[in-house]
């Protein structure tokens, strides 16, 4: 039984990101080459609603996608921890664990996330220290009463 508000197949997004070197040597994510890569997808979710270049997707909702990654890369184990992905893309490792932290928000959240566009005018509601906040509550009813969006 699907809980109410999740879709049947989710909508996939992907594309290249390239590290290179900023200021005081941290490294600095961009996308690579413009157009997202769907030459790989299969399944139902692999026929997207609209293609989509990473510039027009808002930073949070990159962040909950790379997020996912994160958590299927670990659970694949493609790479042995959370650690070892800090050592590989050059963050830290307490900012790839904010990153995984977003994987808790409540699903209806999540989709709150993933539909949001760059189009919309005035101030976001939804930033990511608030969403770092409602992460850190255990309970998904709680976070869906304190997200702006969401709550009564």
């Amino acid at each position: 039984m699907r809980a109410q508000g999740i879709p049947e197949s989710p909508a996939r997004v992907e594309f290249t990101v390239q590290f290179s070197h900023g200021t005081k040597g941290r490294r600095r994510a961009r996308e690579a080459s413009g157009q997202p890569d769907l030459t790989q997808a299969t399944g139902p979710a692999a026929s997207p609603r609209k293609a989509t270049s990473a510039g027009n997707v808002p930073k949070i909702t990159r962040l909950l996608v790379l997020g996912h990654h994160f958590e299927r890369l670990v659970r694949d184990g493609a790479v042995k921890n959370y650690a070892e992905i800090a050592r590989l893309t050059g963050l830290t490792r307490a900012r790839v664990t904010q990153i995984v932290n977003l994987t808790l928000l409540a699903p209806e959240i999540q989709e709150l996330i993933l539909n949001l566009s760059t189009s919309n005018r005035g101030p976001a509601p939804l930033t990511e220290p608030g969403l770092r906040e409602l992460a850190a509550m255990v309970d998904w009813d709680t976070q869906r009463r304190c997200c702006p969006k969401t709550g009564p």
